[in-house]
C-alpha cells in the first residue's frame, strides 16, 4: 500500500514537473510573439500583463522544486500558495483585455462593473486558499472567475460561431477546476491559464485583428465614396459662378468667398487621408465654411442658431456638413415659409447629442432625384458614425420641419 502511495506521488510529481516546464514554454512563445509585433493597442497591454502574471506564478512553481524553498521559503506548499495567488489574479486582468476588445469594436461595456465583480470572486479565491482548508471551495471560487468571463462573451454581440476559440480557450482553466476539486493533490493551473491565453492570442485575437482589419478597408472605402459625394461638380462650378457675379456686384466680397471656397475644399481633401476622430469645434468651422458659401448662392436668405452646451468631444470629420447641407438645400430650400436652422449639442443619457432642426420642407413630397442624393450622403454620414465611434444618426420629419440626429457614445478616457 506504501509503495502505491508512493507511485502515486511520483506520478503527481512528473505531471507537475511537465506542465511547468510546459507552461514556461507556452508564456514564453507567447511573450516573443507579441515582442516582434509591430505595434500593439491598449488591449494587449492587459493581455501582456496577463500573460506575465501567469509566469510569476510559474515562478513560484519553479522555485517550490528547488533548493530557494528550504532558503528563502519555509515549504513547498507556501511556494504553491503564492503561485495559485498569481493565478487568481489573471482573469480580472484578463478581463480589461476582453472589454478593451469589445470597445475597440465599438462596443460599450461598463469596465468598473464587471472588474469589481472578477475582483471580488478573484479576493474570494485568495481567501479561501489562505484560510480554508475546504478544497471543493477553493476551486468553485477559480471556476466562476472564467464562467464570468464566457458569460460576458455569451451577452457581447459577437456571432458566437467566430468566438468559439474564445469557449475552447476557456475550457482549459474550467478543466484545471474540476481537476483539482477531484484531487487535492494535482497541480496542473499553470498549463491551464497558458493554454487559455495561447488560443486566445492565435484564435481571438487574429480574429479580432481581420475584423478590425475589414472595417478599416471598409471606412476607407466610404472615404472615397464621401469624398465623391461632398465635392460636387455642380456645386464648385454654382460656387465659382457665383465669385465671378460678385466681382461685378460687391467686389470687396470676393475675396472673402474665394478664401471661404478654398479651405472648404481643402477640408474635403483632408477628410479623405483622416482616420481619426476630429474635435466638434473643428467640424463646425467646417459647416460655418459651408455655410458661407451657400449664403452666396441664388437663393432665400436663411437664419443658423447654434446652441452649443457642450463641445469638448470629437466627432468624425465630414458628419455635419452634410447635415447641414440637407437643411439647407432640402429642408428651408424647398419651403416658401421656413427660414431658420437650429444646430444644438448636449449631453443626454451618456450620449453627445447633436441635432440640426429646420422649418422647412419637412415631410412633403420630394423628387426621386433628391431622395437618392440625400439617401447617399445620409448613408455616409451613418456609416462613419458607425465605424469610427459606434455613433448613430436619426431622422424625423415633421410638418413643422425636418430634425436630424447623431448620437455618439460617451466613453471612459
Amino acid at each position: 500500500m506504501q509503495g502505491v502511495d508512493i507511485d502515486i506521488y511520483e506520478v503527481r510529481e512528473a505531471i507537475h514537473t511537465v506542465t511547468v516546464f510546459g507552461s514556461a514554454f507556452l508564456l514564453l512563445t507567447l511573450i516573443i510573439v507579441i515582442t516582434l509585433m509591430k505595434n500593439y493597442s491598449k488591449r494587449m497591454r492587459w493581455f501582456i500583463a496577463a500573460v506575465l502574471t501567469t509566469m510569476g506564478g510559474v515562478i513560484f512553481e519553479f522555485i517550490a522544486g528547488g533548493c530557494l524553498v528550504n532558503d528563502i521559503f519555509s515549504s513547498t506548499d507556501g511556494c504553491l500558495l503564492c503561485a495559485n495567488i498569481f493565478y487568481a489574479v489573471v482573469a480580472p486582468i484578463f478581463t480589461l483585455y476582453f472589454i478593451e476588445t469589445e470597445v475597440d469594436e465599438g462596443q460599450v461595456w461598463d469596465r468598473r462593473f464587471w472588474f469589481v465583480l472578477q475582483g471580488l470572486f478573484s479576493l474570494l479565491t485568495i481567501t479561501l486558499m489562505l484560510f480554508s482548508q475546504v478544497n471543493y471551495a477553493r476551486w468553485v471560487a477559480f471556476l466562476m472567475e472564467y464562467v464570468i468571463i464566457i458569460i460576458m462573451l455569451l451577452i457581447s454581440p459577437k456571432d458566437i460561431r467566430e468566438c468559439i476559440g474564445f469557449i475552447i480557450g476557456c475550457m482549459f482553466p474550467i478543466g484545471v477546476s474540476f481537476l483539482g476539486m477531484m484531487d487535492k493533490g494535482l497541480n496542473v493551473t499553470a498549463i491551464g491559464i497558458s493554454m487559455f491565453l495561447l488560443v486566445v492570442m492565435f484564435v481571438y485575437q487574429i480574429d479580432v485583428d481581420r475584423e478590425l482589419f475589414t472595417k478599416k478597408a471598409d471606412l476607407s472605402e466610404n472615404k472615397v465614396a464621401l469624398m465623391m459625394e461632398q465635392i460636387h461638380p455642380h456645386f464648385i462650378y454654382n460656387s465659382l459662378q457665383q465669385i465671378v457675379l460678385l466681382c461685378d456686384e460687391d467686389a470687396k466680397a470676393v475675396k472673402p468667398a474665394i478664401l471661404n471656397f478654398s479651405e472648404y475644399l481643402r477640408k474635403n481633401l483632408e477628410s479623405l487621408t483622416s482616420v481619426e476622430l476630429i474635435p466638434f469645434l473643428e467640424e463646425m468651422k467646417h459647416v460655418d465654411m459651408f455655410i458661407e458659401l451657400s449664403r452666396i448662392m441664388p437663393s432665400r436668405n436663411f437664419n443658423v442658431v447654434k446652441k452649443l452646451e457642450v463641445t469638448d468631444f470629437n466627432i468624425p470629420a465630414l458628419t455635419l456638413q452634410p447635415l447641414v447641407e440637407n437643411a439647407i438645400k432640402y429642408g428651408i430650400g424647398m419651403s416658401t415659409e421656413g427660414d431658420s436652422i437650429v444646430i444644438c449639442s448636449k449631453i443626454e443619457k451618456g450620449y453627445y447629442v447633436i441635432t440640426i432642426s429646420d422649418d422647412g420642407h419637412g415631410i412633403k413630397t420630394e423628387l426621386s432625384t433628391q431622395k437618392e442624393h440625400k439617401s447617399v450622403g445620409i448613408g455616409n454620414v451613418r456609416t462613419r458614425l458607425k465605424l469610427m465611434c459606434n455613433g448613430e444618426l436619426s431622422i424625423k420629419q415633421t410638418k413643422q420641419g425636418t430634425i436630424q440626429i447623431i448620437k455618439i457614445p460617451i466613453l471612459d478616457k
